[in-house]
């Protein structure tokens, strides 16, 4: 097993589920964006998602993952830090 499956899983239910309290939609969403990560990476390094890890999502993947959700798919960039901290779970609370 790769080392991001656990940390996956972990952002689902500790995060997500006890900490946030987060509701089904709000979870419905990030496994949708996870999902599309995942075969965005899948697709740029011929790596399939059970077998990458955490390093394999380096900043130039998901730069090209951002890149490909604005030019490909029409999604708008998020533009408030606070916003973007939160969908990474990188916020302080």
């Amino acid at each position: 097993m790769s080392d991001l499956a656990p940390l996956l899983q972990r952002f689902f239910t500790d995060k997500l589920d006890r900490h946030l309290d987060a509701s089904p939609h709000t979870k419905a969403a990030y496994a949708d964006t996870f999902r599309l990560l995942l075969t965005y990476a899948e697709r740029a390094t011929g790596i399939a998602p059970s077998a990458l890890t955490l390093a394999d999502l380096d900043a130039d993947l998901i730069g090209g993952f951002l890149q490909h959700l604005e030019t490909e798919r029409g999604n708008s960039v998020m533009t408030s830090p606070g916003v973007v901290e939160d969908s990474a779970g990188l916020s302080a609370s």
